[in-house]
């Protein structure tokens, strides 16, 4: 008879050749944060058993039919699906059972532990926040595994596990016992575990890389939904802060940053409505776009406020950048939309520099949104530079 343990679990992220599919929703934070929940309390005795059997007791489940359904379970994950006999037994000696509710968190961004989870029955979503957006990553069904590598990792997770539906995962190692442990009794079998996540590790950075080269449909429709806003098709918050900060981070040279924003345009939300909003928004976009170069990236980075980067550029060069921007809004007409009402368009532009004012992406950012909004508390229509 299997006792089951509930304990909100905190461990790793995704597995990118099980990926099923990619969207943005909005989490209820009920769901995202840990639930409170207890662990069956272990007595004296029961540690002294450990002690003598030489691994976890497993809340009365460790007859032979157990560990059997265990292995069973085990020997579908690639990890473990070579290994001897004898090793499948010391891995499910130190793994256990745990239920989770439909919604309920089984891991959470930012914490530290070193599990690996097989599911028995379910299905778990992996989840990442994105500014004020959480996006699905990767979803897995029964008989499928993730955390595998977070066995090799020290450093906070990355993702959040939320179970999709009623589910049941098998927990390796079990939640009481840390893998370090494990690999001090038993190192012949850690060694094995170890070795099998490196050849895992290099075979997905291989398959990861080919993908890349050949330039596969399905990623670059998969970078589009993660990177690129959907109203306006240019790149969104979330490419700024992971691609582009890495992008500066690797620079050797100057890059400036220019944030847009034009003014009073709520007054043409609440006038006109969000549909003449949306498309003056588009409009606008296709101003920032029309005034790139090559070598430049747009991006919408909240609501009607838009940045541009300049790698590779001087202040002189932002200068001149930001009021051709600024010169365009003012030309452009949007009467064909408000009923042939003549409604003028300004923009507030502030311009700041790396590395002179700016020492990385978020200062950079941040400063060139403090100038943008200055000029907007003078009046708008103008452009301030960081200097």
């Amino acid at each position: 008879m299997r006792r089951y343990r509930t304990e909100a679990g905190i461990d790793a992220a995704d597995r990118p050749n099980n990926i099923r599919m990619t969207h943005v929703y909005t989490l209820p934070e009920n769901l995202y944060n840990n639930r409170q929940s207890t662990l069956d309390g272990v007595t004296a005795e029961s540690r002294e058993s450990m002690a003598r059997d030489g691994g976890p007791d497993t809340g009365g489940t460790k007859d032979r039919n157990s560990i059997s359904e265990k292995i069973e379970l085990l020997r579908k994950v690639s990890l473990f699906s070579t290994f001897e006999e004898a090793e499948l037994q010391v891995v499910a000696r130190y793994s256990d059972y745990y239920p989770y509710r439909k919604g309920e968190t089984i891991f959470r961004e930012g914490t530290e532990e070193d599990e690996l989870y097989i599911i028995e029955t379910g299905e778990v979503a992996i989840l990442r926040r994105s500014g004020e957006e959480t996006r699905e990553m990767a979803r897995f069904i029964a008989g499928e595994s993730f955390g595998e590598l977070d066995l090799l990792d020290d450093v906070p997770r990355n993702a959040t596990a939320v179970a999709e539906e009623d589910s049941v995962l098998l927990v390796f190692p079990e939640k009481r016992t840390p893998f370090r442990s494990i690999m001090e009794r038993h190192t012949e079998t850690s060694a094995r575990i170890l070795n099998k996540l490196l050849v895992m590790i290099a075979g997905r950075i291989r398959s990861t890389n080919r993908l890349i080269s050949e330039r596969n449909p399905w990623i670059e429709d998969l970078r589009r939904q993660l990177f690129v806003d959907k109203l306006t098709d240019l790149y969104n918050r979330t490419y700024l802060e992971e691609d582009l900060t890495s992008r500066l981070e690797r620079s050797t040279g100057r890059a400036v940053l220019i944030a847009v924003k034009p003014d009073d345009f709520k007054s043409i939300n609440d006038t006109y409505g969000h549909d003449v909003g949306d498309r003056v928004l588009r409009l606008l976009a296709d101003t920032v776009k029309a005034c790139l170069r090559e070598q430049d990236v747009g991006v919408r980075y909240r609501g009607d406020e838009f940045v541009v980067f300049l790698p590779e550029s001087d202040v002189e060069t932002g200068r001149r950048q930001a009021e051709t921007l600024r010169s365009a809004v003012v030309e452009l007409d949007v009467s064909r939309w408000t009923s042939g009402a003549r409604v003028p368009l300004t923009a507030s532009i502030g311009v700041s520099h790396y590395p002179e004012r700016a020492q990385g992406m978020s200062r950079l950012v941040e400063r060139a949104i403090e100038l943008m909004l200055s000029v907007r508390n003078e009046g708008g229509n103008g452009v301030v530079i960081d200097e």
